[in-house]
C-alpha cells in the first residue's frame, strides 16, 4: 500500500469517525427514542369557577302596594269607588294601572253584587302617556259606541273620577289619536282637562 492509500484510508477512516459521532453522540443529533418519565404533577384539568352562591336561593323582590280607586255603578246608577292593589314592583305607573283597571271591571264577584260599568266592552287602552305636567288617555273608539246618552255620560264619569281619584296632573282623553272635546254620535261636548265640570254645559 503506497503514501497515497494510506492517506486516502485515514481520511476516510477520520470521516466515517466524525460522522459516527455527530449522527449519535452530539446533542443535537442523538436520536435515541428513549421513554420519557412522566410528570409528577400532570396539570389539572381546567374548571369554571364556582362563586359559592349558585346553591343558594335566589331573594325574591320584596313587593311594595299603593291602592288606586276605580269607579263603577251600583244598582241605582250612583257611582261607587272600588280599591285595587298596584304593585309598584311590576307596574311602572300606578295610574295606568288604574285605567285598566277601570276598563275591564267589575269583576264576577262584584258584578254579583250588584255593580256595573258602562264602559262598552272591546273598549282597548291605546297608550296613557305621562308626561312633565299632563297625563294623556288614548282610548279605541269603542269607548264611545252605543247604549245611549245616560250611558255615555255615566262612562265618562267613571273615567274622570277615576283619573281625578290617582293623580293631581291635569289629564286629557283622545280617542283613536285625536283629542275628544266631542263623544259619542249625540255629540257630547267635553271639557278638557277632564275634571268634575267637563261636563257642564
Amino acid at each position: 500500500m503506497n503514501f497515497s492509500q494510506k492517506l486516502g484510508l485515514f481520511i476516510l477512516i477520520v470521516i466515517s469517525a466524525a460522522y459516527v459521532y455527530f449522527s449519535f453522540f452530539s446533542a443535537e443529533g442523538f436520536h435515541l427514542n428513549l421513554p420519557q418519565k412522566e410528570e409528577e404533577n400532570p396539570p389539572a384539568e381546567e374548571l369554571t369557577p364556582i362563586s359559592g352562591n349558585e346553591d343558594l336561593p335566589k331573594e325574591e323582590p320584596q313587593h311594595s302596594y299603593k291602592t288606586v280607586k276605580i269607579f263603577v255603578a251600583d244598582s241605582n246608577g250612583n257611582l261607587r269607588s272600588l280599591n285595587r292593589q298596584c304593585d309598584t314592583t311590576l307596574e311602572k305607573s300606578c295610574f295606568a294601572f288604574a285605567i285598566k283597571e277601570l276598563i275591564a271591571a267589575p269583576t264576577s264577584w262584584e258584578k254579583s253584587k250588584g255593580l256595573t260599568s258602562e264602559i262598552p266592552q272591546g273598549t282597548k287602552i291605546l297608550s296613557v302617556r305621562e308626561g312633565d305636567g299632563n297625563i294623556m288617555i288614548d282610548l279605541s273608539s269603542a269607548f264611545e259606541a252605543g247604549g245611549g246618552t245616560e250611558s255615555t255620560y255615566t262612562r265618562i264619569k267613571q273615567l274622570i273620577k277615576t283619573a281625578k281619584a290617582n293623580t293631581n296632573l291635569p289629564v286629557y282623553l283622545y280617542i283613536n289619536g285625536r283629542q275628544a272635546d266631542v263623544i259619542g254620535g249625540e255629540g257630547i261636548m267635553l271639557k278638557q282637562p277632564l275634571s268634575e265640570r267637563s261636563l257642564d254645559d
